[in-house]
């Protein structure tokens, strides 16, 4: 039986820091799953595209907010992703997940495929200001996709534990989720 951690926040909530800390503090060897690591492998015209994720400015909303809209393609992407997962985890291989869950059955979908596996939700949260400054600082991000983000990652989840990337180091945070998940 595998252990899995799934991180879920916005994007720029610090889940990469989170999620590579944990690979580098854990007792263990720990395999980093990252959905952008999938977003990357799509082809280049689905970039962009109604079939994947779409990525749209809202109209006459200040701050900007990037509405992220997710095709048929895209729906499907995710679900691979989430296969994927269940798939390294029968190989007994313990994971850290940094994901963005948007779609309303994400949570679920991940409890069914890793069902005969140790699971821990860790909601991942900083001050939109933070996630706002870090999308600018990183410069590959739409500005306003972690503000679009903020009101939705979480909604309708529960999760085993919560971490405030911008009230703890990322080690910190690492050492919380590592000895809650006995990783």
């Amino acid at each position: 039986m595998a252990k899995i951690v799934i991180l879920n926040g916005t994007s720029s909530s610090g889940k990469t820091s989170l999620a590579r800390a944990i690979q580098r503090l854990a007792t263990g060897p720990v395999l980093r799953v990252s959905m952008d690591d999938f977003l990357e492998m799509m082809p280049p015209r689905f970039a962009n595209d109604d079939e994947a994720f779409s990525f749209r400015p809202v109209a006459e909303v200040d701050p900007v907010e990037v509405e992220i809209g997710t095709g048929p393609y895209g729906v499907a992407l995710m679900r691979g992703m989430r296969t994927a997962i269940a798939a390294l985890a029968d190989q007994g291989l313990d994971l850290v997940v940094d994901d963005v869950m948007l779609g309303a059955g994400d949570q679920d979908h991940y409890r069914e495929v890793l069902a005969s596996h140790t699971l821990t939700f860790v909601a991942v949260h900083c001050a939109i200001e933070t996630a706002e400054q870090r999308e600018r600082e990183r410069g590959d991000r739409d500005i306003g996709m972690a503000r679009w983000q903020y009101s939705r990652v979480h909604t309708g989840r529960d999760y085993d534990l919560e971490v405030w990337t911008d009230k703890v180091t990322p080690d910190d945070g690492a050492r919380n989720i590592i000895r809650f998940a006995d990783l």
